[in-house]
């Protein structure tokens, strides 16, 4: 398991960075699909799917926006 505290800031597919690990993509950036949106009591989670096919669970909320979970790339996509 890796610390949250890594140095490795900002390399795509390292702890720490705000990429996708399967294929490099900047979390921020499209394309990416929302798959569903759901309010809750403090802000919004979002299913999202990467341009890789990595399934994410997103939360938006006072704080910003973080991943916090992914599926392993190209599950689920359509051929």
């Amino acid at each position: 398991m890796t610390s949250p505290a890594s140095t490795d800031h900002g390399r795509p597919g390292r702890p720490g960075s705000d990429a996708c690990p399967h294929c490099g993509w900047p979390d921020r950036a499209e394309p990416f699909q929302v798959v569903s949106r759901h309010g809750t009591a403090g802000g919004h989670t979002v299913w999202t799917r990467c341009v890789c096919g990595s399934l994410q669970v997103r939360v938006v909320d006072a704080c910003g926006m973080r991943v916090l979970s992914r599926s392993g790339a190209g599950s689920g996509t359509r051929g």
